[in-house]
């Protein structure tokens, strides 16, 4: 019996210690249960139409049954973990969720789980935060400043995903801008080789891919849209809207324009492209010029106060030890 008072004594005394222990074994224990539950849950396609094709059927209220597919939804962990977002958000409303989904197809994701890996990612990243910063607080005082932190960061981590995508789409639209030329050439090429338009954005597609490889989706995306029945203007419409880019915009607007109009496509593409090298040169040109501005900082923050101990600092020696002396003596 005394010994057992002994044991509850020690751990009142160390209640601190022994409860971080205990959170952390909860917390190994949560995380084992669920890469397990994960991994357990995982379907075996290939086992399912084996069982198919030996005859095996499946029970009547089995979820993998024929008739019961019409009304199942799959639900993987980045669905379960997004839904508090869906009841938040305008999701569950066909216009917000197509908002979005473009926003993310702007990115390049075009996946159809990447909505739900995106909210996920909302969800995930403040409780992260918050469970980092926690841990460490642990051993000192909860302060009430803490609750301030606490709130900006699960704003960090509620809007890091969106400073995430909004980077990714502008380095997609950067890589079109730069692949776009280039393409401009293929195309003239093809054209004047008389292929039709359909067969020139199929070709571009296949030949851009190594430079471009957003490019080359967008071309093969666009000619997959044609050939599934839609008008010429109206995939030209998605293409920019899937993209969102200016250079884009401008090459549908001409190819819609020449098609209208019955000009010559190949002297309007290859003025176009042309247009677009000396838009791009300027550009270069704009970026040489404004680096002698942009080097002012590190030249005045980093470089000439270096410059400046290495020349004056043995002058300002000398001075201190010759000159300091005599005027004192003086």
């Amino acid at each position: 019996m005394q010994f057992i008072k002994n044991l509850f004594y020690i751990f009142i005394d160390n209640f601190n210690y022994y409860g971080i222990l205990l959170l952390l074994f909860l917390a190994v224990m949560a995380l084992v249960f669920a890469v397990a539950f994960l991994f357990t849950n995982i379907r075996n396609e290939t086992d399912t139409r084996l069982g198919k094709l030996l005859g095996k059927q499946n029970k009547p209220g089995d979820a993998k049954s024929p008739l019961s597919f019409l009304n199942r939804k799959e639900e993987s962990l980045a669905v379960k973990v997004s839904k508090p977002i869906h009841k938040l958000s305008s999701l569950h409303e066909r216009e917000g969720r197509q908002k979005l989904r473009l926003k993310l197809v702007k990115a390049g994701y075009r996946s159809d789980m990447a909505i739900y890996n995106y909210l996920a990612i909302k969800v995930f990243l403040p409780l992260a935060f918050i469970g980092l910063y926690l841990l460490t607080r642990m051993y000192y005082k909860f302060a009430s400043e803490a609750i301030l932190s606490i709130a900006l960061l699960v704003a960090l981590g509620y809007y890091t995903p969106n400073l995430w995508v909004w980077l990714m789409t502008k380095a997609r639209q950067e890589r079109i801008f730069k692949g776009l030329p280039d393409a401009l050439d293929i195309m003239v090429v093809c054209v004047e080789s008389g292929l039709g338009l359909d067969m020139t954005f199929k070709r571009v597609g296949e030949e851009i891919r190594p430079i471009c490889k957003d490019l080359s989706e967008e071309f093969e995306l666009t000619n997959l849209e044609i050939r599934a029945g839609k008008s010429r203007d109206e995939a030209f419409k998605n293409v920019v809207l899937r993209t969102g880019s200016p250079e884009l915009n401008n090459l549908m607007t001409v190819l819609t324009q020449t098609s209208k109009f019955g000009t010559s496509l190949a002297s309007a593409l290859r003025v176009h492209a042309d247009s677009m090298r000396v838009k791009r040169r300027q550009i270069a040109e704009e970026t040489a010029a404004k680096a002698a501005v942009k080097l002012i900082f590190p030249l005045v923050l980093f470089i000439f106060p270096a410059i400046l101990v290495v020349l004056v600092g043995p002058g300002v020696i000398q001075i201190v030890k010759v000159l300091f002396p005599a005027l004192r003596g003086g």
